[in-house]
C-alpha cells in the first residue's frame, strides 16, 4: 500500500460544523453536538483515505509572522465564539483520544504548519490528502503527491482542477493573488486588477518581479494599474505564500495512525 498522511484543518472543520448548529440556542449542547459530528467526520475520512499517517492542526492563539508584517491581516473578520474558543482543548483531546494525533505551535497558523507537513512527506514520498474548505491551500497542487479533499462539498482538488478554475498553474496562484488581493484575509491588491486581468498579466510573465521589469510589454491602461504597486505586490505575495519550512519538531513515524474507529 503507497503510505498516504491525512491532514486535517481542524478549526477550518469544527467551525464549520459549529455554524451549521446556529440553531442550538444552548452553547453547552451546541459545542457537545459539534463534538460529535466532528468524530463521525473523522471516522468517515479516515475510512476512506486509510492513511498511513494523520494529523488534526489547530491554529495557535493570538498573532503570528503575519499580523506583524501586516498588522490589518484579517481585520474585521468576526470573532471565534467564546464558548467554542474555551473547548477547542477538549476537542483536541477527544481526537486523541480517538488515535488521531492533533498539532499546534505557539506563533503558527495552522496553514503554514499544514503546508510544511505536506511537503516534507512529498519528499519522502508519501502523498498527502489536505482536507479544508481554505483555498490557500491549492498553490501546493503544483506537487502531484500533494491533494486538496473538501469534505463538506465532496470535491478533491489537484493540479488539473486548478488550471481549469483559475486558468494558470498552481504555482502560480501566490503571484495571482498578490495581484488581486484576498479579501477573505485582508490582504490588498491591487486597484482595479480582477482575476481576468491577473491571468493576462501572468501569461506574459508569470512573477511580480518579472511582470514589473517588464512594464513596457504591457498596455498603457495595464502599465498605469500596476504603476506604483511593487513593493505592495511584494508584500502581499508574502502574505498569502504558505511557509513550507517550518521547525515543527514533530517526525512522520509520530504521526503513524492506528485506526480505532
Amino acid at each position: 500500500m503507497d503510505k498516504k498522511l491525512l491532514i486535517i484543518d481542524g478549526l477550518n472543520l469544527i467551525r464549520r460544523q459549529y455554524a451549521a448548529l446556529v440553531s442550538e440556542e444552548d452553547l453547552d449542547r451546541r459545542v457537545e453536538r459539534t463534538q460529535s459530528i466532528a468524530i463521525e467526520a473523522l471516522a468517515k475520512l479516515t475510512k476512506q483515505f486509510n492513511p498511513s499517517y494523520a494529523v488534526v492542526v489547530f491554529d495557535s492563539s493570538g498573532q503570528t509572522w503575519r499580523h506583524q508584517l501586516y498588522p490589518e491581516y484579517k481585520l474585521g473578520r468576526v470573532p471565534m465564539d467564546d464558548k467554542l474558543l474555551e473547548s477547542l482543548p477538549d476537542f483536541a483531546k477527544l481526537f486523541r483520544y480517538n488515535h488521531l494525533p492533533c498539532l499546534r505551535l505557539d506563533g503558527w497558523e495552522a496553514d503554514d504548519l499544514i503546508a510544511t507537513l505536506a511537503v516534507k512527506a512529498a519528499q519522502s514520498g508519501v502523498k498527502s490528502y489536505i482536507v479544508s474548505t481554505d483555498k490557500g491551500f491549492t498553490q501546493l497542487l503544483d506537487n502531484e503527491v500533494i491533494l486538496q479533499y473538501d469534505y463538506f462539498a465532496k470535491l478533491g482538488y489537484d493540479k488539473v482542477w486548478v488550471a481549469e478554475k483559475y486558468g494558470i498553474g498552481a504555482h502560480q496562484l501566490v503571484d495571482y493573488w498578490a495581484l488581486i488581493g484576498d479579501t477573505t484575509n485582508r490582504i490588498p491588491g491591487v486597484k482595479g486588477i480582477g482575476p481576468k486581468t491577473a491571468v493576462s498579466i501572468i501569461e506574459s510573465f508569470d512573477t511580480i518581479e518579472a511582470i514589473y521589469a517588464n512594464l513596457s510589454h504591457y498596455s498603457e491602461r495595464i502599465q498605469g494599474l500596476l504603476s506604483g504597486g511593487y513593493e505592495q505586490c511584494l508584500q502581499s505575495r508574502m502574505l498569502v505564500a504558505l511557509k513550507t519550512d517550518v521547525e515543527i519538531g514533530v517526525r512522520l513515524s509520530q504521526l503513524r495512525y492506528t485506526p480505532k474507529f
